[in-house]
Protein backbone atom coordinates (compact mmCIF):
# COMPACT_ATOMS: atom_id res chain seq x y z
CA UNK A 1 0.00 0.00 0.00
CA UNK A 2 1.18 3.46 -0.99
CA UNK A 3 1.25 6.84 1.32
CA UNK A 4 1.35 10.17 0.80
CA UNK A 5 2.22 13.05 2.77
CA UNK A 6 0.11 16.18 2.57
CA UNK A 7 0.95 19.54 3.63
CA UNK A 8 -1.31 22.42 4.02
CA UNK A 9 0.28 25.66 4.84
CA UNK A 10 -1.83 28.14 6.15
CA UNK A 11 -0.92 31.35 7.61
CA UNK A 12 -1.43 30.64 11.10
CA UNK A 13 -0.50 26.65 11.11
CA UNK A 14 0.76 24.03 8.59
CA UNK A 15 -1.08 20.77 8.78
CA UNK A 16 0.58 17.24 7.77
CA UNK A 17 -0.98 14.29 7.40
CA UNK A 18 -0.08 11.19 5.97
CA UNK A 19 -2.88 9.43 3.28
CA UNK A 20 -3.46 6.30 1.88
CA UNK A 21 -5.04 5.68 -1.48
CA UNK A 22 -8.83 5.30 0.77
CA UNK A 23 -8.05 9.12 1.35
CA UNK A 24 -7.70 7.96 5.14
CA UNK A 25 -5.65 10.49 7.35
CA UNK A 26 -3.72 7.49 9.10
CA UNK A 27 -1.28 9.60 11.12
CA UNK A 28 -1.27 13.38 11.49
CA UNK A 29 1.07 16.73 12.72
CA UNK A 30 0.72 20.29 13.20
CA UNK A 31 3.50 23.23 13.02
CA UNK A 32 3.30 26.70 13.68
CA UNK A 33 3.81 28.60 10.46
CA UNK A 34 4.38 31.85 12.50
CA UNK A 35 6.88 30.79 15.08
CA UNK A 36 9.69 31.06 13.28
CA UNK A 37 10.12 34.56 12.57
CA UNK A 38 9.58 35.11 8.96
CA UNK A 39 12.71 33.39 8.30
CA UNK A 40 12.31 30.79 5.58
CA UNK A 41 14.94 28.46 6.39
CA UNK A 42 14.16 28.22 9.77
CA UNK A 43 10.56 27.02 8.83
CA UNK A 44 12.07 24.36 6.53
CA UNK A 45 14.37 23.09 9.00
CA UNK A 46 11.44 22.74 11.40
CA UNK A 47 8.92 21.47 8.50
CA UNK A 48 11.45 19.03 7.66
CA UNK A 49 12.01 18.00 11.85
CA UNK A 50 8.41 17.50 11.79
CA UNK A 51 8.19 14.98 8.61
CA UNK A 52 10.98 12.93 9.99
CA UNK A 53 9.01 12.40 13.61
CA UNK A 54 5.89 11.57 10.89
CA UNK A 55 7.15 9.29 9.37
CA UNK A 56 9.77 7.57 11.88
CA UNK A 57 7.76 4.10 12.13
CA UNK A 58 9.12 1.69 10.16
CA UNK A 59 6.03 0.63 8.86
CA UNK A 60 5.28 4.34 7.76
CA UNK A 61 8.44 5.47 6.30
CA UNK A 62 8.88 2.30 3.55
CA UNK A 63 5.07 3.00 2.10
CA UNK A 64 5.65 6.79 1.94
CA UNK A 65 5.99 7.33 -1.41
CA UNK A 66 5.55 11.31 -2.37
CA UNK A 67 4.92 14.48 -0.49
CA UNK A 68 2.14 17.16 -1.63
CA UNK A 69 1.83 20.89 -0.88
CA UNK A 70 -1.07 23.23 -0.89
CA UNK A 71 0.11 26.98 -0.29
CA UNK A 72 -1.24 30.87 -1.39
CA UNK A 73 0.30 31.38 -4.60
CA UNK A 74 2.28 28.36 -4.62
CA UNK A 75 3.49 27.67 -8.12
CA UNK A 76 3.08 24.15 -9.70
CA UNK A 77 5.54 24.66 -11.93
CA UNK A 78 8.77 26.95 -10.10
CA UNK A 79 8.02 24.74 -7.23
CA UNK A 80 8.14 28.21 -5.57
CA UNK A 81 5.42 30.08 -2.82
CA UNK A 82 5.52 33.89 -4.76
CA UNK A 83 4.55 36.79 -3.03
CA UNK A 84 1.78 35.16 -0.37
CA UNK A 85 0.38 38.36 1.37
CA UNK A 86 -1.40 35.86 3.99
CA UNK A 87 2.55 33.65 4.56
CA UNK A 88 5.23 35.40 6.80
CA UNK A 89 8.23 34.77 4.04
CA UNK A 90 8.99 37.94 1.79
CA UNK A 91 9.13 37.57 -2.10
CA UNK A 92 9.51 33.72 -3.93
CA UNK A 93 10.62 30.73 -1.57
CA UNK A 94 11.88 27.65 -3.12
CA UNK A 95 10.14 25.01 -0.76
CA UNK A 96 9.58 22.16 -3.59
CA UNK A 97 13.69 22.31 -4.14
CA UNK A 98 14.83 22.69 -0.40
CA UNK A 99 12.27 20.33 1.20
CA UNK A 100 13.58 17.72 -1.47
CA UNK A 101 16.80 18.27 -0.37
CA UNK A 102 15.98 17.48 3.38
CA UNK A 103 13.42 14.48 2.65
CA UNK A 104 15.13 12.64 -0.02
CA UNK A 105 10.87 12.34 -1.20
CA UNK A 106 9.74 13.65 -4.46
CA UNK A 107 7.68 17.03 -3.30
CA UNK A 108 5.34 18.71 -5.65
CA UNK A 109 3.28 22.20 -5.28
CA UNK A 110 0.44 23.83 -5.78
CA UNK A 111 -1.96 26.65 -4.85
CA UNK A 112 -4.70 25.22 -2.26
CA UNK A 113 -7.74 26.17 -4.45
CA UNK A 114 -6.03 23.85 -7.41
CA UNK A 115 -5.23 20.81 -4.85
CA UNK A 116 -8.41 21.08 -3.26
CA UNK A 117 -10.11 19.90 -6.61
CA UNK A 118 -7.40 17.25 -6.96
CA UNK A 119 -8.49 16.32 -3.31
CA UNK A 120 -12.49 16.18 -4.50
CA UNK A 121 -11.34 14.36 -7.77
CA UNK A 122 -9.48 11.49 -5.58
CA UNK A 123 -11.50 11.22 -2.67
CA UNK A 124 -14.87 13.63 -3.03
CA UNK A 125 -17.96 13.61 -4.67
CA UNK A 126 -15.87 14.70 -7.64
CA UNK A 127 -14.56 10.88 -7.79
CA UNK A 128 -15.18 9.84 -11.61
CA UNK A 129 -15.91 13.32 -12.77
CA UNK A 130 -13.65 14.02 -15.69
CA UNK A 131 -14.60 18.39 -15.80
CA UNK A 132 -15.86 20.02 -13.05
CA UNK A 133 -14.83 23.01 -11.24
CA UNK A 134 -14.32 23.61 -7.19
CA UNK A 135 -15.17 26.71 -5.83
CA UNK A 136 -14.04 27.29 -2.29
CA UNK A 137 -15.89 29.98 -0.16
CA UNK A 138 -14.35 31.36 2.81
CA UNK A 139 -12.15 34.29 3.25
CA UNK A 140 -11.73 34.41 0.16
CA UNK A 141 -13.19 33.04 -3.30
CA UNK A 142 -11.08 30.03 -4.86
CA UNK A 143 -11.15 27.99 -7.28
CA UNK A 144 -9.80 24.88 -9.07
CA UNK A 145 -10.74 23.72 -12.58
CA UNK A 146 -10.83 20.59 -13.74
CA UNK A 147 -11.35 19.57 -17.70
CA UNK A 148 -11.02 16.86 -19.85
CA UNK A 149 -9.19 14.61 -17.28
CA UNK A 150 -6.90 17.41 -15.99
CA UNK A 151 -6.62 20.19 -13.89
CA UNK A 152 -6.12 23.50 -15.72
CA UNK A 153 -2.65 25.35 -14.18
CA UNK A 154 -2.38 28.14 -17.26
CA UNK A 155 0.92 29.00 -18.74
CA UNK A 156 2.57 30.42 -15.43
CA UNK A 157 0.59 28.33 -13.44
CA UNK A 158 -1.75 30.93 -12.10
CA UNK A 159 -5.20 29.61 -13.90
CA UNK A 160 -7.91 29.36 -12.22
CA UNK A 161 -8.96 32.62 -10.35
CA UNK A 162 -12.49 32.99 -10.69
CA UNK A 163 -12.82 34.90 -7.36
CA UNK A 164 -11.74 37.92 -9.33
CA UNK A 165 -13.41 37.66 -12.40
CA UNK A 166 -16.31 40.96 -12.56
CA UNK A 167 -19.25 39.12 -12.07
CA UNK A 168 -20.04 40.57 -8.85
CA UNK A 169 -21.21 43.58 -7.44
CA UNK A 170 -19.91 46.77 -8.85
CA UNK A 171 -19.81 48.84 -6.03
CA UNK A 172 -18.15 46.48 -4.56
CA UNK A 173 -14.10 47.04 -3.71
CA UNK A 174 -11.87 43.73 -3.63
CA UNK A 175 -8.86 42.89 -1.67
CA UNK A 176 -7.28 43.03 -5.03
CA UNK A 177 -7.97 46.42 -5.51
CA UNK A 178 -10.36 46.33 -8.23
CA UNK A 179 -14.31 46.80 -8.00
CA UNK A 180 -17.01 43.98 -8.77
CA UNK A 181 -15.15 40.26 -8.23
CA UNK A 182 -17.51 37.84 -7.10
CA UNK A 183 -15.17 37.42 -4.16
CA UNK A 184 -15.94 40.89 -2.84
CA UNK A 185 -19.81 39.70 -3.55
CA UNK A 186 -19.83 36.27 -1.78
CA UNK A 187 -16.80 35.08 0.09
CA UNK A 188 -17.31 34.96 4.13
CA UNK A 189 -17.00 38.82 4.84
CA UNK A 190 -19.23 39.84 1.94
CA UNK A 191 -21.76 37.96 3.53
CA UNK A 192 -21.09 39.45 6.35
CA UNK A 193 -21.43 42.84 4.91
CA UNK A 194 -24.46 42.53 3.70
CA UNK A 195 -26.09 41.26 6.88
CA UNK A 196 -24.91 44.56 8.18
CA UNK A 197 -26.63 46.18 5.43
CA UNK A 198 -29.81 44.86 5.59
CA UNK A 199 -30.17 45.06 9.42
CA UNK A 200 -29.57 48.79 8.86
CA UNK A 201 -32.08 49.12 6.01
CA UNK A 202 -34.30 47.21 8.60
CA UNK A 203 -34.36 49.37 11.45
CA UNK A 204 -34.88 52.43 9.51
CA UNK A 205 -37.98 51.06 8.10
CA UNK A 206 -38.83 50.48 11.71
CA UNK A 207 -38.96 46.66 11.48
CA UNK A 208 -36.97 43.84 13.41
CA UNK A 209 -34.96 40.96 12.91
CA UNK A 210 -33.14 38.97 14.98
CA UNK A 211 -30.34 40.18 13.50
CA UNK A 212 -30.89 43.48 14.93
CA UNK A 213 -29.95 42.07 18.26
CA UNK A 214 -26.63 41.00 17.41
CA UNK A 215 -23.48 43.51 17.03
CA UNK A 216 -22.25 44.52 13.71
CA UNK A 217 -18.93 42.90 14.63
CA UNK A 218 -20.49 39.62 15.59
CA UNK A 219 -22.46 39.31 12.32
CA UNK A 220 -20.41 37.10 10.77
CA UNK A 221 -21.58 34.82 7.88
CA UNK A 222 -21.48 31.84 10.31
CA UNK A 223 -23.32 34.02 13.08
CA UNK A 224 -25.93 34.33 10.31
CA UNK A 225 -26.42 31.09 8.83
CA UNK A 226 -27.07 30.05 12.49
CA UNK A 227 -30.00 32.54 12.50
CA UNK A 228 -31.54 31.93 9.37
CA UNK A 229 -31.20 27.91 10.23
CA UNK A 230 -32.22 27.96 13.95
CA UNK A 231 -35.04 30.70 13.84
CA UNK A 232 -36.21 31.15 9.92
CA UNK A 233 -35.41 35.22 10.23
CA UNK A 234 -36.44 35.88 6.71
CA UNK A 235 -33.59 39.07 6.91
CA UNK A 236 -31.09 36.41 7.55
CA UNK A 237 -32.16 34.31 4.85
CA UNK A 238 -32.30 37.36 2.34
CA UNK A 239 -28.65 37.39 3.21
CA UNK A 240 -28.17 34.25 1.45
CA UNK A 241 -30.83 34.29 -0.75
CA UNK A 242 -28.76 37.82 -2.08
CA UNK A 243 -25.47 35.86 -1.90
CA UNK A 244 -26.81 32.70 -3.68
CA UNK A 245 -28.34 34.50 -6.66
CA UNK A 246 -24.76 36.75 -7.37
CA UNK A 247 -22.90 33.08 -7.01
CA UNK A 248 -25.79 31.00 -9.18
CA UNK A 249 -25.64 33.81 -11.88
CA UNK A 250 -21.45 33.92 -12.14
CA UNK A 251 -21.93 30.01 -12.31
CA UNK A 252 -23.68 30.06 -15.19
CA UNK A 253 -20.80 32.34 -16.75
CA UNK A 254 -18.19 29.78 -15.89
CA UNK A 255 -20.20 27.46 -17.53
CA UNK A 256 -19.97 28.90 -20.70
CA UNK A 257 -15.76 28.70 -20.52
CA UNK A 258 -15.15 24.67 -19.34
CA UNK A 259 -18.98 23.20 -19.69
CA UNK A 260 -18.37 21.25 -16.41
CA UNK A 261 -20.04 18.47 -15.56
CA UNK A 262 -20.89 20.11 -12.23
CA UNK A 263 -19.89 22.84 -10.02
CA UNK A 264 -18.33 21.35 -6.63
CA UNK A 265 -19.32 24.48 -3.52
CA UNK A 266 -16.97 23.93 -0.32
CA UNK A 267 -15.74 26.43 2.51
CA UNK A 268 -17.11 27.87 5.27
CA UNK A 269 -19.79 29.98 3.22
CA UNK A 270 -21.04 26.29 1.70
CA UNK A 271 -21.57 24.63 4.90
CA UNK A 272 -25.08 26.28 5.13
CA UNK A 273 -26.00 24.02 2.93
CA UNK A 274 -29.40 24.58 1.25
CA UNK A 275 -29.60 27.85 3.01
CA UNK A 276 -27.06 28.71 0.06
CA UNK A 277 -28.16 26.31 -2.67
CA UNK A 278 -31.38 26.58 -3.16
CA UNK A 279 -30.59 30.44 -4.72
CA UNK A 280 -27.70 29.20 -5.91
CA UNK A 281 -29.46 26.96 -8.25
CA UNK A 282 -32.22 29.09 -9.01
CA UNK A 283 -30.41 31.84 -10.40
CA UNK A 284 -28.04 29.26 -12.10
CA UNK A 285 -31.08 27.20 -13.51
CA UNK A 286 -32.37 31.08 -14.79
CA UNK A 287 -28.93 32.59 -16.45
CA UNK A 288 -27.77 29.11 -17.89
CA UNK A 289 -27.00 29.68 -21.59
CA UNK A 290 -29.79 26.84 -23.17
CA UNK A 291 -27.47 24.53 -24.58
CA UNK A 292 -26.31 23.98 -21.25
CA UNK A 293 -29.51 23.07 -19.34
CA UNK A 294 -30.18 19.66 -17.50
CA UNK A 295 -26.63 18.66 -18.02
CA UNK A 296 -24.84 20.61 -15.24
CA UNK A 297 -25.00 19.70 -11.68
CA UNK A 298 -24.04 21.88 -8.75
CA UNK A 299 -22.98 19.95 -5.39
CA UNK A 300 -21.56 20.67 -2.08
CA UNK A 301 -18.60 19.12 -1.56
CA UNK A 302 -17.98 15.51 0.14
CA UNK A 303 -14.41 16.08 1.83
CA UNK A 304 -14.91 16.67 5.99
CA UNK A 305 -13.30 20.36 6.35
CA UNK A 306 -10.95 19.75 8.95
CA UNK A 307 -8.97 17.28 6.66
CA UNK A 308 -9.94 18.77 3.33
CA UNK A 309 -6.81 20.49 2.97
CA UNK A 310 -4.55 18.00 3.81
CA UNK A 311 -6.46 15.60 1.84
CA UNK A 312 -6.34 17.89 -1.52
CA UNK A 313 -2.32 18.09 -0.61
CA UNK A 314 -1.64 14.76 -0.50
CA UNK A 315 -3.78 13.76 -3.83
CA UNK A 316 -1.11 16.09 -5.40
CA UNK A 317 1.65 13.42 -4.67
CA UNK A 318 -0.40 10.60 -5.72
CA UNK A 319 -1.40 11.88 -8.68
CA UNK A 320 2.41 12.88 -10.00
CA UNK A 321 3.14 8.94 -8.24
CA UNK A 322 0.05 7.54 -9.97
CA UNK A 323 1.87 9.21 -13.32
CA UNK A 324 4.83 8.14 -12.84
CA UNK A 325 3.89 4.14 -12.27
CA UNK A 326 2.61 4.21 -16.04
Amino acid sequence: MSLYLGIDIGGTNTELGIVDDEGRIVSSQTLSTKQHGGVFADYIDALSQQIALLIANPALTDQVVGIGIGAPNANYFSGCIEEAVNLPWVGSTPIVAELSARTGLPVILDNDANASALGEHSYGVARGLDHFVEITLGTGVGSGIYADGRLIRGYQGKAGELGHIAVGEQEEKCGCGRYGCLEASVAAPAVARRAVKLKKLCIEQGMWSALCDIPDEELTSKCVAEVALTTGDSLARQVFEETGEILGRALAQFACFSAPQAFVLFGGVAQCGDLLLAPVRSAFDKALLHIYRGSIEILLSSLPMGQAAVLGAASLARERYKQDEQ
